[in-house]
């Protein structure tokens, strides 16, 4: 017996070349502000002034990683943080996401992290377990 199951969510927006310049966190959410917004995924593809919030969220699962500079291959160090530990060290600088990959209740960033005063960006990752919604909350309204 042979299943295929392709988990393919259709997002109304992509934050691919987009900057979150704020992270916040509540008790069992986390807000993500964004530096320009993000684009809207229809015909128009406008920019979109907004945040997401994360609803739920279990902080147990929640973490950065971050890897060594660009262009170094083969072993390299990183470090893993959680996420209030990433803030207190680099909540002034703005991480730029390339790529975002979704599953069952969790979400990964992954981009460059841009640290104010270094010459080159800091490969991250950013992972969010969270059981409730994934709210986009715009100038247009909230789309969850």
């Amino acid at each position: 017996m042979r299943t295929e199951v392709k988990y393919n969510p259709a997002l109304p927006y992509s934050l691919h070349d987009r900057r979150i310049n704020k992270i916040e966190m509540t008790d069992d959410r986390i807000v993500l502000m964004f530096e320009n917004g993000y684009v809207k995924i229809a015909d128009s593809y406008e920019n979109i002034k907004g945040k997401i919030i994360f609803e739920g969220v279990d902080f147990g699962f929640v973490a950065v990683t971050l890897l060594s500079i660009p262009g170094n291959y083969g072993t390299f160090l990183g470090e893993r943080l959680d996420l209030a530990d990433f803030l207190e060290a680099y909540g002034g600088n703005s991480f730029e996401v390339i790529d975002e990959l979704y599953g069952y209740n969790q979400v990964q960033y992954s981009g460059q992290l841009w640290v104010d005063g270094r010459n080159s960006f800091i490969e991250m990752q950013l992972s969010i377990y969270f059981e409730g919604n994934m709210v986009y909350e715009t100038e247009e309204g909230t789309f969850i």
